[in-house]
């Protein structure tokens, strides 16, 4: 199959120069988790994702906050081509650009699973068993969500499981959720300035130094306020079909892995399915 066949054509772009704001006001507006990024000739630069915003609230100017080493594609290339530099990028997307390096079309795990995964037959035969994360990162359902954010940066993931005192699994939260919740404010930080052994008979103490800064302010809730209650699960034995069209109809791209009456043991994404597709022999 090829890239053209399942790609979302003409996509949304962010044409440098643009403040962060900007893009943070992109990302709530089309509620889209990243978009290709252009210079004023409409070559691609790179792609923006919201963690990245997240992650520098002090940053304003967009062009430093960039990916740039971002995967690309030609609309004839081979979908399994496409996935596998998904892979090997560790990256959720490609871009699809023509002969002058112009956005034509993205392609993310998303469309894999959506257009063809949820839709190909053959996948009804494959369990998700030997592709689920068995080492996954959790939070208590009691963590403030500036920790929460923390951790769901730490551990490099999309989501968190969420479980009670017992840890048994009572929800689920992502970056969106925390987004949603956020905003960039504007504070006054001070420093004292060091003198020198020189300087100090002449002042009296170190004299201050204010500056401007813009930190990322999430509200005092613990997780358990925003996150998402009512969770889709999948089974070990489940086939990679059924948790595609699971993940299609919910939109969602992952589900926590359970057993028995509930008991959390991994959890699996959409990335993990496009292991699934590279291994295919045809």
């Amino acid at each position: 199959m090829k890239v053209k066949t399942i790609m979302t054509p003409n996509p949304v772009t962010i044409t440098l120069p643009a403040t962060r704001n900007y893009a943070l006001d992109i990302f709530k507006k089309h509620k889209v988790r990243s978009f290709p990024v252009v210079n004023r000739e409409g070559k691609l630069v790179g792609i923006i994702s919201i963690k990245r915003v997240l992650t520098n609230p002090d940053e304003e100017q967009l062009a430093m906050l960039v990916k740039r080493d971002v995967p690309t594609v030609k609309e004839n290339d081979d979908l399994k081509k496409a996935a596998r530099l998904m892979l090997e990028h560790d990256y959720r997307r490609v871009v699809v650009v023509d002969n002058e390096g112009k956005p034509v079309g993205i392609l993310t795990v998303g469309d894999i699973v959506r257009r063809y995964l949820a839709k190909t037959e053959k996948y009804k035969e494959v369990e998700i068993e030997p592709y689920y994360q068995r080492h996954v990162s959790i939070v208590w359902k009691g963590t403030p969500l500036k920790a929460a954010l923390k951790a769901l940066l730490l551990s490099n993931a999309m989501a968190l499981p969420v479980v009670d005192d017992n840890g048994e699994l009572i929800g689920i939260i992502d970056e969106t959720d925390l987004l949603r919740d956020s905003e960039i404010v504007r504070i006054m930080k001070s420093t004292e300035l060091a003198a020198s052994s020189e300087e100090e008979w002449i002042l009296e103490s170190h004299p201050t130094l204010l500056f401007e800064k813009f930190e990322l302010q999430l509200p005092n809730k613990p997780v358990e306020e925003i996150m998402t209650k009512d969770v889709i699960v999948a089974t070990p034995h489940m086939t990679v079909y059924e948790v595609a069209k699971k993940m299609v109809k919910y939109r969602i791209e992952q589900l926590p892995v359970i057993k028995g009456e509930g008991d959390l043991v991994g959890l699996i994404r959409d990335f993990d399915l496009l292991k699934v597709l590279v291994k295919a022999k045809c």
